[in-house]
């Protein structure tokens, strides 16, 4: 996806913020950075969300597993996020149920991840009114929910039930893309196919980077105070 291909708008002033890479991390730094008055730019050498951002796991949880490491304050806040995204991107962002099953041995009894996820439940303030609550089921439910389930687990132990909570499931790529569209319809300019060759030094700062269009291959420097490296592995 091609939001513009003109780059010269790269190469005529100043910004405030350069960012490298165009996956969700400097999508979503370019539409704050935007948000707030400042002038931006952003530079991706392939597609956007074309690398890790569009080979998530796709899930937007509200940090289930953390209530066992007692991280409440991580657990509100995963909820709150998660509630952001239903509230803002709600064609994107949509409940996922997950089947937990509990077998006999198993180490997360039923009884221990229905006190879990009630706790959960109760520290969900921010749980928006399309998520419903878990509930538990019976090992005959829960087959007939999922038929594949097996009736015994790895050790043997009999199926004793399962419990059903919700998460959230979304689109990454889109969530991306989108983001980097509403960042250019707040002034900043993003432009895809445009690799960072280098960044030129002045007195150990950063002063421009090199840029090269793969489509046209010109060449021009990307001046700016602030440089952002946001190019994940790469």
């Amino acid at each position: 996806m091609t939001v513009q291909r003109n780059t010269s708008a790269l190469s005529d002033q100043v910004y405030d913020l350069a960012i490298i890479g165009g996956g969700i991390l400097g999508a979503g730094i370019a539409r704050d950075a935007a948000l707030r008055g400042l002038s931006v730019a952003l530079v991706e050498k392939g597609d956007f969300a074309s690398g890790t951002s569009s080979a998530s796991t796709k899930l937007i949880h509200g940090g289930l597993r953390y209530l066992e490491q007692f991280a409440f304050r991580l657990v509100a806040e995963s909820c709150r996020e998660r509630r952001l995204l239903l509230d803002t991107a709600s064609h994107l962002v949509k409940p996922l149920p997950l089947l937990m099953p509990v077998y006999d041995g198993d180490p997360h009894s039923m009884l221990k991840l229905r006190l879990g996820n009630t706790l959960y439940d109760w520290m969900s303030f921010y749980r928006h009114p399309s998520m419903p609550r878990h509930r538990s089921v019976s090992a005959s439910e829960a087959r007939k929910l999922e038929p594949t389930l097996p009736s015994r687990g790895p050790d043997g132990g009999r199926l004793r039930g399962a419990i059903i909570v919700y998460d959230c499931q979304m689109d990454d790529a889109r969530l991306c893309i989108e983001t980097i569209l509403d960042a250019e319809q707040h002034g900043a300019v993003c432009r895809n196919y445009c690799q960072a060759t280098r960044m030129d030094m002045n007195d150990q700062r950063v002063e421009s980077v090199h840029v090269v269009d793969q489509l046209s291959l010109e060449e021009f420097n990307l001046r700016a105070k602030v440089v952002i490296n946001a190019a994940g592995p790469w």
